[in-house]
Formats: C-alpha cells, sequence, structure tokens
C-alpha cells in the first residue's frame, strides 16, 4: 500500500482527510489487502467477546462456542466481507457517477476499505459498535467527496441513493402486498386479456 497498514490504520482514526489524501495512489489491491485485514481483526475480537460473553452477548445466537466455530466464523466473515465491500463499491461507485463524480472503480474501492476502520477499532464493541456505523458512513462520505472529486453533499446523496431505492422498493412491496395481489388468480387474469382469433 502507498502507506504502512499501522500508519493507514492510525491515520483514519486521527486524521482521515489527511489519510485519505495519502492514499490515493493506492491500488485495487492495496485497498483490498487493507480491507482484509480491517476485516480479520474485527472478526477475531469480535469471536472473541462473543465467547467471552456467551449468552449476555448481544449476538447469542452465534455458535461460537468452540474453536471451529469461531474459524468458521472468522473465514466466513473474511470472505462475506470482501464479497460485500466489492459490491457496495459498485453499488456506490454507480451513484457516484449519477450524481457527478469523476473517479474510477478503484477510487470507489479504496474509500469502501478505508471506512471499515472504525469496525477494527471499536465495531467490536457491544453497544458502542453503534459509533462504528456512523463513524464508518462519515468516513465513507469523506472518502467519495475526496477520491470523486464532488461536494459533501454529492457524497452523501451518493452513499444514501441506494439506501433510498430499497426503502422505495419496500413500500412498493408493502403496498402490492396490501392490495392483495393473491386475490386475482391467474385464470381471471388469462380471462381478461383479449384472445385474437
Amino acid at each position: 500500500m502507498s502507506l504502512p497498514f499501522i500508519e493507514t490504520f492510525w491515520g483514519m482514526i486521527t486524521s482521515p482527510g489527511e489519510t485519505l489524501a495519502k492514499s490515493r495512489s493506492a491500488s485495487l489491491t492495496d485497498a483490498v489487502v487493507y480491507y482484509l485485514i480491517v476485516i480479520f481483526v474485527f472478526s477475531i475480537l469480535t469471536s472473541v467477546v462473543t465467547y467471552l460473553l456467551g449468552p449476555s452477548h448481544p449476538m447469542a445466537f452465534m455458535p461460537i462456542h468452540d474453536i471451529m466455530g469461531v474459524i468458521v466464523f472468522i473465514i466466513g466473515l473474511v470472505i462475506m466481507g470482501t464479497i460485500a465491500l466489492l459490491v457496495l463499491a459498485a453499488i456506490f461507485h454507480i451513484c457516484a457517477k449519477i450524481v457527478g463524480g469523476s473517479g474510477d472503480f478503484t477510487a470507489s474501492v479504496r474509500a469502501c476499505a478505508l471506512a471499515e476502520t472504525p469496525n477494527a477499532a471499536i465495531g467490536w464493541i457491544p453497544v458502542i459498535n453503534l459509533l462504528a456505523g456512523i463513524w464508518g458512513f462519515i468516513l465513507i462520505v469523506m472518502g467519495f467527496r475526496e477520491y470523486h472529486a464532488i461536494s459533501t453533499l454529492r457524497a452523501v446523496v451518493a452513499i444514501l441513493l441506494p439506501i433510498l431505492v430499497l426503502v422505495l422498493l419496500i413500500v412498493l412491496a408493502l403496498l402490492l402486498w396490501m392490495v392483495d395481489p393473491t386475490a386475482v388468480t391467474i385464470t381471471e387474469v388469462t380471462e381478461a386479456v383479449p384472445r385474437i382469433t
């Protein structure tokens, strides 16, 4: 990476604007490697906390009661987390382009990867992890503003646009459910269509 991991991690905590600017030259591989280290640290710390707290942990449904469960959890989180990083970066990248962003896909992945720093810092601590989400949102907005050369407002819109579309789709699905489309059968629909003879 253009910056060593520890320096980048600490920089994202203490001076994120400066660190984002310094990380501009990081490649796609550098961003994914940084993210893998962050998610690995997060998964290990989460596993330890979940194991130590046991049933009193807010996410006690996780089957982490033996070493094999911990290993499966860590591997699964790293694999699924990496897939999620690339998919979310692609979605946010499209939204950044819609609002006038000029960065490439690597810039979007870099912004998303660096914004995950709060998860490794405090995301594994129960209850306090809510702050990691807010902090991560602020960092991803800063990253998209920096790497796509857009205003803060446009960066916020680019990040919130997929959420707004999802909420709209959920509302439409609920409206369709309220209309109760199951009351209309296929036979009634086909009989309503005029036949060409």
